[in-house]
């Protein structure tokens, strides 16, 4: 199977490899040495900048959750996982500033427990 494919509407990404530490990122690049301000600071830059995104990836999946990332629309804050399984899918939700930052830390701290009925696949 190549990767990505369509399934419907949805679409599945390649496994992402496995690495040393957690990364994080944003259009102005990326820090694999980094601490929980650093995971506030890039959010709240993406929270006041149009166009912003930050990506925070694990070493390995967590409860299925390889990484998440989220970015602004319209003043909107979306939020997505990447859940891997055979693949890596995408799912979202719009949420708060407070909601995304809680997101983020407790995805670094290994206490994300995502309640997935919230969450939607994102089309492509």
């Amino acid at each position: 199977m190549k990767f990505p494919f369509k399934k419907g509407k949805e679409v599945i990404f390649e496994k992402v490899r496995s690495q040393q530490g957690f990364t994080l990122e944003n259009q102005e690049g990326r820090l694999t040495d980094f601490e929980d301000v650093d995971i506030e600071e890039y959010l709240q830059d993406m929270f006041v900048t149009a166009d912003q995104f930050v990506i925070l990836t694990a070493p390995e999946p967590r409860r299925k959750v390889r990484y998440v990332q989220a970015c602004t629309h319209d003043g909107a804050i979306e939020v997505e996982l990447g859940i891997e399984e055979e693949g890596t899918r995408l799912y979202y939700k719009m949420c708060t500033e407070q909601e995304c930052c809680r997101i983020f830390l407790d995805f670094y701290d290994g206490m994300l427990e995502p309640k997935m009925e919230e969450y939607k696949p994102v089309e492509f």
